[in-house]
């Protein structure tokens, strides 16, 4: 009698089951509306007539609708689903989508790069490493056409979503020497099978931007590497003029190594980046101020006090415009109005950086872009990036944006929560940082006018490494000690929860 009831009491789940699968979409039918079509049998009413002898109305031409001549698709043959929007990965890469045309722009990084013979050897490396074979190849046109391909992500094998036909496809890479930029164009050409109904255009566009999504995601990663070594050796700074002749610090190396090497240099000169932009060759960072003898050096007379290392300037933003000047880097101090300071300050400067010249530069992605040919900044700085929100889920700390945007915010804003980075490697997603446990007086405690420094319960002073991992959905973020085991939860989440305050605060004028 017990499993009769039982049974009589799983019926209505199993009907539940039945009728969720049931409601499951098919493939065609999520490229549909979810509405009928009888709008497309409808039939127009006869013309008014107006009897005689009276006369017809005048009426408005102003509104008529005009007469329709292009065709396209109607009713079941549209595509509602979302377009596939081209995916610029490379900071220095622009998306350009038109009607007809599917393109992708690369700027130079420096003035002597041959961007469009990049952007060549970028397509033929992609094409080689998916072994897709070639029907055309025209070397001094930059053209390529290829043989069929059948296009489909790696995300949609794994919801079983059906894989593309397979399609044939046209390459061809235009060169802009005025703006230092090349643009790589794709176009769909035919299915590879005859037999096979053609695509609609939308079919054709989102086919088409898949395959240049894959070459652009193929192009960051090469260029990445390429950067990575050709960013190395030391600095090189002298005293000198920008070309408007003001005061500026000169950089006797390309641009690629002297920007990248102020993203790593300035938080460990205590200057903290702000914004930076690197297609406009601006970096904004802020400034606290000249140190000057507090109240409570003043009553703690018996400590020494040590020797200021200010800029001799007010607290507040300022900015670093660079400029190309192909074997060396010009480097202008502004102010937050964008007009050059004092010469002692921009001495001051120099002689700060001066310290840490030494210092490798590791290449930080910046949201903002890059580029080759810099220009005054007028319009505002870009931000670093969009708000990351780092969350605690069931087994670990994630944020919402992929790795190398997380790298790129905490290597800007570990320095104000108490860490000194030693060494940031963006091919492992780790950083290694050192945190001091702060030491302060009894007087420190009452001493409401000065800041206390960042502290973390049961966190020792030394060396600790946070480590990245990329997921299908955000990047975890790990707290390390030196021999890669994990720091105590009870300890590690005052950092992350002091991290995730500083990440999610997007960055503003």
């Amino acid at each position: 009698m017990q499993n009769k009831k039982m049974k009589l009491s799983l019926l209505p789940y199993s009907i539940l089951c039945v009728c969720v699968l049931s409601a499951c979409s098919s493939e065609v039918e999520k490229k549909q509306a979810n509405r009928d079509f009888d709008y497309t049998a409808a039939v127009l009413h006869p013309q008014l007539k107006t009897p005689a002898p009276l006369q017809a109305p005048s009426f408005s031409q102003e509104y008529q609708l005009p007469v329709e001549t292009r065709k396209g698709a109607l009713a079941e043959e549209v595509d509602v689903r979302p377009p596939e929007q081209i995916m610029p990965f490379i900071t220095s890469s622009r998306a350009d989508s038109s009607r007809n045309t599917l393109m992708l722009w690369f700027s130079a990084r420096t003035l002597n790069q041959q961007i469009d013979d990049d952007v060549w050897a970028w397509l033929n490396g992609y094409l080689a490493a998916n072994k897709i074979p070639v029907t055309r190849r025209d070397e001094v046109n930059k053209v390529i056409e290829t043989g069929p391909v059948a296009v489909t992500f790696e995300g949609e094998k794994e919801d079983d979503i059906p894989p593309a036909p397979a399609q044939h496809f046209r390459f061809q890479v235009r060169s802009d020497q005025s703006t230092h930029r090349a643009g790589l164009m794709v176009k769909w050409l035919r299915s590879a099978d005859d037999q096979q109904a053609t695509p609609t255009i939308f079919e054709q566009r989102r086919y088409a931007t898949r395959l240049l999504n894959n070459v652009s995601a193929y192009a960051d990663t090469h260029s990445r590497n390429t950067y990575t070594t050709s960013s190395s050796g030391p600095i090189q700074l002298v005293l000198g003029e920008d070309s408007s002749g003001s005061k500026a610090i000169v950089a006797q190396n390309s641009f690629v190594n002297t920007w990248q090497w102020l993203l790593t240099a300035l938080p460990k000169a205590g200057l903290p980046i702000e914004q930076s932009s690197q297609s406009q060759g601006l970096i904004v960072f802020n400034y606290e101020g000249d140190a000057s003898v507090s109240m409570l050096q003043v009553l703690t007379f018996w400590e020494p006090v040590e020797e200021t290392d200010g800029l001799a300037l007010s607290s507040g933003k300022y900015r670093l415009q660079l400029a190309d000047r192909g074997n060396e880097t010009s480097i202008t101090l502004l102010d937050d109005s964008n007009k050059p300071v004092l010469a002692s300050a921009v001495e001051k400067l120099y002689q700060r950086l001066q310290k840490y010249s030494n210092v490798a530069p590791v290449v930080i992605a910046d949201t903002a872009g890059t580029g080759a040919q810099k220009v005054a900044a007028q319009p505002q700085p870009e931000a670093i990036s969009q708000p990351i929100h780092l969350v605690k889920t069931k087994d670990a700390w994630v944020a919402d944006a992929p790795a190398d945007q997380v790298l790129s915010r905490m290597s800007a804003e570990l320095s104000q929560l108490g860490w000194v980075i030693k060494q940031t490697n963006t091919a492992a997603q780790r950083i290694d940082a050192e945190y001091t446990v702060p030491e302060g007086s009894l007087l420190d405690a009452f001493a409401i006018w000065k800041p206390l420094a960042p502290y973390y319960k049961g966190l020792e002073s030394g060396s600790y490494i946070f480590q990245l991992t990329q997921l299908e959905k955000g990047t975890q973020v790990e707290l390390l000690t030196p021999a890669q085991q994990a720091v105590p939860a009870a300890t590690a989440d005052q950092v992350y929860q002091a991290l995730a305050k500083k990440l999610q605060v997007k960055a503003k004028e």
